[in-house]
Order: structure tokens, then C-alpha cells, then sequence
């Protein structure tokens, strides 16, 4: 009970986050929505990738079979590197120094790249101990 409600609410707390860091806290500059550049599609495909970790974080609290909890914890684990790999490679963050013009933060990057790897190892280290504990 005590494993399902924590990790429910942590990847809840970091769905929303992801969703919110790019699209709220550190935002993208009005230059780069106005230039339709990469970090503004990086920050909407970051909103859905937290939303989804948002979904499965509330399954995964209200699910009681051990092999379901099992199954979402690593599909929470690849979705966190879906997200490290959307905000750093698959269409990337501007650090703010594209254009003379452009007032992105450089701190996007390093907190989406924290969050993301935090999502997959909490995530990893849950379906593993779900897989090897007797009565959870």
C-alpha cells in the first residue's frame, strides 16, 4: 500500500513538472514562439510526454496487482528517457544564446534532463523491487 501511494504521488509530482517546467516556469522567449523554433515544439511535446507520466503515476497508485504496478513502473522508466531524449537530442531546448534576440533560459536543459533521469530511475528501482519482492 505504502509503495503504491508514494511512488504514485512522486510520479505525479514529476509528470507535472515535466509538463510544467518548459511551458510556465522556464519559458520559452516570445522571440522564439514568434520564430516557431525547435524549443517551442520541444516545450509542447514536453507538456504531453508530463501529462502521460501524470496518467500512469495515478494508475500506478490505484492498481493493486503487483505484475500491472510492475508493467506501468517500466513504462514509466522508458517514458523518462523518452523525455531526456525529446529535450536533449529528438528536437532539443535553445540555451538562449541562438539569437541576440532569443531570452530562453539556459536552466531548461539541466532541469529537464534532471527531472527526466529521476523519472527513469525512481521508475527502473520500482519495477525492479516490485519484481523481487515477495508481498508488495
Amino acid at each position: 500500500m505504502i509503495n503504491r501511494v508514494v511512488m504514485g504521488i512522486s510520479s505525479v509530482l514529476l509528470g507535472a513538472l515535466i509538463a510544467c517546467v518548459p511551458n510556465f516556469i522556464l519559458t520559452v522567449s516570445d522571440y522564439c514562439r514568434h520564430m516557431e523554433m525547435g524549443c517551442v515544439w520541444a516545450a509542447k511535446a514536453e507538456f504531453g510526454v508530463g501529462v502521460l507520466i501524470v496518467f500512469l503515476g495515478i494508475l500506478l497508485a490505484l492498481v493493486e496487482a503487483r505484475e500491472i504496478r510492475v508493467g506501468i513502473s517500466t513504462a514509466l522508466g522508458f517514458i523518462g528517457i523518452l523525455s531526456l531524449l525529446m529535450s536533449r537530442i529528438i528536437i532539443g531546448f535553445c540555451d538562449g544564446t541562438c539569437s541576440p534576440e532569443c531570452a530562453c533560459s539556459s536552466l531548461t536543459i539541466p532541469v529537464m534532463t534532471g527531472l527526466s533521469i529521476a523519472v527513469s530511475v525512481i521508475s527502473f528501482i520500482n519495477a525492479f523491487y516490485l519484481s523481487t519482492a515477495k508481498n508488495t
